[in-house]
């Protein structure tokens, strides 16, 4: 599943030093995914991706929502492997060779 995640590399704040809806949106989306993914055994809590905390602290999902509107989210962290995220099955497109018959003048021009 592909989320749209460039909010974490934009600015988080607007011209006049608000919060950009982008970005409340993006951070309300990751809390989500977060909540959705958390193993039973956390508490409750999820890794805070603040660059400061850096995923290696636990916290109530509100403290991490304040973390990220007051300090911003690590620019890297689009893929929240920490928080659930898993790598999509690769589909191996089958090729056959059948039929494909090259002669050493097919290739040049």
């Amino acid at each position: 599943m592909t989320y749209y995640r460039s909010w974490i590399g934009h600015n988080r704040y607007n011209e006049f030093k608000y919060l950009t809806e982008e970005y409340k949106i993006g951070v309300n989306d990751f809390i989500k995914f977060a909540c959705d993914h958390r193993d039973p055994e956390d508490g409750g809590l999820i890794r805070c991706p603040y660059e400061d905390c850096a995923n290696k602290y636990f916290k109530d999902p509100s403290d991490v929502k304040v973390d990220l509107y007051l300090n911003g989210i690590m620019k890297w962290y689009t893929k929240w492997d920490l928080h659930g995220e898993r790598d999509m099955p690769r589909v191996e497109e089958e090729t056959s060779s059948r039929n494909i018959h090259y002669r050493d003048e097919d290739i040049y021009v």
